[in-house]
């Protein structure tokens, strides 16, 4: 029994050793993984904004992005994204922009996307794609690689979404009660090609929008299909909720009826 007693103490000893030893270890390596990960980001910024010679780091109700500026004007700006695909955990990429809103450069930061498959989506010729974009819902997908390539779309969306709107805001919002009646027609970008709506317009007021043409898919994008012109026009105003999990979608029209107003 003493023996016993003998050895359940030593083990405990080597396990309280352990312990403190990982907790040392863990301590001092804590810092510099820390300084090495924000290392990475700031390469990372520095490679998606490559005509920047000043970096400067802002944030913005808890999100963090980047200002890159040249001889003392705003060339870009940039910030770290994620969105999940078909792995288990999200992709991570920076994508940064140009004074234009169009995208100068996708970087993937990290991804656990089917080796072979989604992975691709980590490749020069896929994300060279999207440079000089201001519209990623137009960039072709990865053929069996679907929900891969539309995550990285979509994460490429966000940013571009959040970005334009600091360093290239869009011009001022239509005054519906200045567009005479009639009805207009006008075509957005959906994620599977244009988007073609009418918009009538009487007394200064929205009275209908018909989405009259698109190639969205049939299910997934019937909600925004059909709750975004019912939207703008109970709202009467175009910059409406989009619908969830039929986001371009629900852009693509947005943006058609922009288009058909202006």
């Amino acid at each position: 029994m003493n023996k016993i007693a003998k050895l359940a103490l030593i083990l405990a000893f080597i396990c309280a050793l352990s312990g403190l030893g990982l907790a040392a270890v863990y301590n001092t390596t804590k810092p510099i993984i820390e300084q090495r990960a924000e290392e990475d980001l700031i390469n990372a910024v520095k490679e998606v904004l490559s005509e920047a010679t000043e970096i400067e780091q802002h944030e913005e109700d808890g999100v963090v992005y980047w200002i890159g500026k040249a001889n003392g004007k705003i060339i870009g700006a940039a910030m770290e994204v994620e969105s999940h695909g078909y792995g288990a955990e999200p992709i991570k990429m920076m994508v940064g922009i140009d004074s234009e809103g169009k995208v100068t450069k996708v970087k993937i930061m990290s991804l656990s996307e089917t080796p072979g498959i989604g992975s691709r989506v980590n490749s020069e010729e896929f994300l060279s794609r999207f440079s000089g974009v201001d519209n990623p819902a137009k960039v072709e997908g990865i053929s069996g690689a679907t929900v891969s390539s539309g995550a990285v779309k979509g994460g490429v969306a966000s940013a571009v979404e959040f970005l334009k709107a600091i360093v290239a805001p869009e011009e001022e919002p239509i005054d519906i009660g200045l567009v005479a009646d009639g009805t207009y027609e006008g075509i957005g970008e959906g994620l599977f090609g244009p988007i073609k709506v009418s918009v009538t317009v009487q007394g200064g007021k929205i009275i209908e929008v018909k989405v009259i043409e698109h190639s969205e898919s049939e299910g997934i994008a019937d909600p925004a299909i059909s709750g975004i012109p019912k939207a703008i026009v109970e709202k009467q105003q175009l910059d409406v909720d989009v619908v969830s999990g039929a986001t371009f979608t629900s852009k693509g029209i947005i943006e058609a009826v922009k288009n058909a107003l202006k």
